[in-house]
């Protein structure tokens, strides 16, 4: 009886010890994945700003350049206000209120 019990208790720490391990896997994994897509979506911005910038020195007649620009324009604006979301996000979830703040304005000074 106690070999069974040693067998099933053996059984199941291992089983918990390799969930442990599974979810500390994926939630690296996880951070990891993110932080690409922010830094892409940061290059992205910055060449969409770019060619913005670019194109609003310029006389532009063509009605489907204008909208064209306008358009680029509006989701640059929805990127950014994406970005800003996921940094106050990140920022929540591992700073204090205090820290927030004191990001948050040195960061808005990039665009």
């Amino acid at each position: 009886m106690e070999v069974a019990i040693s067998a099933v208790t053996g059984e199941l720490v291992s089983r918990f010890i390799s969930f442990l391990m599974k979810k500390y896997h994926s939630s690296i994994h996880a951070k990891l994945e993110e932080k690409m897509v922010v830094e892409r979506l940061q290059h992205l911005l910055i060449r969409a700003a770019t060619i913005v910038e670019e194109a609003d020195a310029r006389y532009i007649t063509n009605s489907g350049m204008m909208m064209q620009l306008k358009k680029l324009s509006e989701a640059m604006y929805r990127g950014y206000h994406e970005l800003d979301t996921l940094r106050y996000r990140t920022l929540q979830g591992g700073a204090g209120f205090d820290e927030v703040r004191d990001n948050d304005s040195s960061s808005s000074s990039l665009y």
